[in-house]
């Protein structure tokens, strides 16, 4: 069964507590260490930079031994050797959020490393539990817990002008989809083609508060467990019509409407909007994508003083992001000898000497 067919499978994901946020690399640090210390939830950080600001959390440092700037593909073969360490930070989590940025070197090669490694590692314990289920020692009550892991990976894509990037970050994607149980997507490029008199500081700001709030606003609703793309409303505008303006046309900027199947609406601040506002947000989101598409609504009651409205949209068809891997179009993953192996630069050390 291929991708597609696997994401149009109808399956609803909810957070099972305990939960754990998991940041990798610089910016997906910082997120979670502000999110966790919000939400009062574990928290752990992978990152491969020892200036990294990981806020005393629980960390796994790649090593890179001698490399001061390694590429992509070095720095998920150095991640191997701490395949064990990051086993052992999901172990006893229900649920793990993922944050990354596709945009930097350590997300694109660590992100779907991650999700591997756990996905790996939930197989190995279901097995182990099918094959010893009459035990009810400890080891075995862990196994079981591993097995029942939930993967959820917020990512962040980068902007059209990142060319050295955008290659690599659409093979990640692509391998962090077929790992993990559902995937949010914020696209850096939509947002600032739909708002270009953002800097790119605001930019960042704008995505980064999104993710904050969508994650913290995860814990009173459910979603698909497939490809979701988070379209952000702008808190600054003079309504909230005109902030869900601007996450319909980030969201139809990435994909079609018609490949649009579920849509949750995220309102920030959502006291301070009238009944009659929010019916007609709701109408003008039914009507925009198809009428048989379920449109939920879930009010954030606390907000610091704005109001936005962010909408998550499951996809059930190709998006752009797809063409960030042309090859993919060509040739399919199971025609690929070697997909199921992370490509990597392993390092060799061969005693040939100088003939010059």
């Amino acid at each position: 069964m291929g991708l597609l067919e696997n994401l149009s499978s109808d399956s609803l994901m909810k957070i099972r507590k305990p939960v754990l946020l998991l940041g990798v690399g610089g910016v997906g640090s910082r997120l979670a260490s502000r999110i966790a210390k919000e939400l009062r939830c574990s928290c752990s950080i992978v990152t491969d930079d020892e200036m990294c600001e990981t806020g005393g959390y629980p960390t796994v440092l790649i090593n890179t031994e001698s490399w001061v700037n390694p590429s992509g593909r070095k720095l998920r073969f150095y991640a191997q050797a701490s395949v064990d360490k990051i086993k052992s930070l999901v172990t006893g989590y229900n649920t793990v959020l993922i944050i990354g940025n596709l945009a930097g070197k350590a997300g694109i090669a660590l992100c779907p490393t991650i999700c591997n490694i756990i996905k790996n590692h939930r197989l190995f314990a279901s097995n182990q539990t099918s094959d010893g289920a009459s035990s009810k020692s400890d080891s075995q009550q862990q196994l079981t817990a591993t097995a029942n892991i939930d993967v959820i990976s917020f990512v962040i894509m980068p902007f059209k002008f990142e060319k050295g990037r955008i290659f690599d970050a659409g093979i990640s994607l692509r391998r962090i989809r077929e790992s993990a149980g559902a995937v949010v997507v914020i696209d850096n490029d939509a947002l600032l083609d739909n708002n270009p008199d953002l800097t790119i500081s605001q930019c960042y700001d704008l995505t980064n508060q999104a993710i904050f709030d969508t994650i913290s606003s995860l814990y009173q609703t459910e979603f698909n467990g497939d490809l979701n793309l988070l379209g952000i409303g702008r808190p600054d505008r003079d309504s909230v019509s005109s902030s869900a303006m601007d996450s319909l046309a980030m969201l139809l900027d990435s994909a079609d409407a018609d490949s649009v199947r579920r849509t949750l609406v995220y309102v920030m601040g959502g006291d301070r909007i009238s009944v009659g506002a929010m019916d007609r947000l709701v109408n003008t989101v039914q009507t925009i994508f198809r009428k048989d598409n379920l449109s939920d609504v879930n009010l954030m009651m606390s907000s610091p003083g704005y109001v936005s409205v962010n909408l998550i949209a499951s996809v059930i068809a190709r998006t752009k992001f797809d063409s960030y891997d042309p090859l993919s179009e060509i040739i399919p993953s199971k025609n690929n000898l070697d997909w199921d192996d992370l490509d990597c630069s392993p390092e060799f050390s061969l005693d040939i000497r100088s003939i010059e």
